[in-house]
C-alpha cells in the first residue's frame, strides 16, 4: 500500500491529480486510518492505463464512461508510433512544391485524428 505522497515522491503524479482521479471513481483507492488516501497496486496499474490512455487522446470524462483495455491503448501507441515514424520520414522530403503539400495534408491527418482529441 502506498499513499499519495509516497507515489508522489516516487513518480512525480501529484497527489491532487490522484485524488481528482480518486473522485472520478477512476481509482478505488481508501482512506487510511489517518485520513490519508492509500493506493493498492491494482490503483497503480489503473494510473498506468489512465496516463496511457491521456497520451492517446482520451480525456477522463471518456475513460469515466468507457475504460478502454491496456490492448487497446497499447494498439491506439502503436499506431501514433507508425504515424510519427511516417511523418519524420516525409519531413524529409520537403524540398519539392509537390512534398509541401503531401506533408500539409500529412500533418493536417495527424493534427485532426490525434491533437484535437485533447
Amino acid at each position: 500500500m502506498f499513499t499519495t505522497g509516497e507515489v508522489y515522491k516516487m513518480t512525480g503524479l501529484t497527489e491532487r491529480s490522484i485524488r481528482y482521479y480518486s473522485n472520478l471513481d477512476l481509482l478505488k483507492a481508501k482512506k487510511n486510518d489517518k485520513g490519508q488516501l492509500v493506493l493498492l497496486k491494482s490503483d497503480l496499474e489503473k494510473i498506468v492505463q489512465i496516463l496511457a490512455a491521456k497520451m492517446t487522446g482520451y480525456k477522463l470524462k471518456d475513460l469515466i464512461e468507457r475504460q478502454p483495455s491496456l490492448v487497446m491503448i497499447k494498439n491506439d501507441i502503436n499506431q501514433m508510433i507508425a504515424d510519427l515514424e511516417n511523418v519524420l520520414f516525409h519531413l524529409d522530403l520537403v524540398a519539392s512544391e509537390e512534398n509541401l503539400i503531401k506533408n500539409i495534408k500529412l500533418l493536417q491527418n495527424y493534427n485532426t485524428r490525434y491533437l484535437r482529441k485533447r
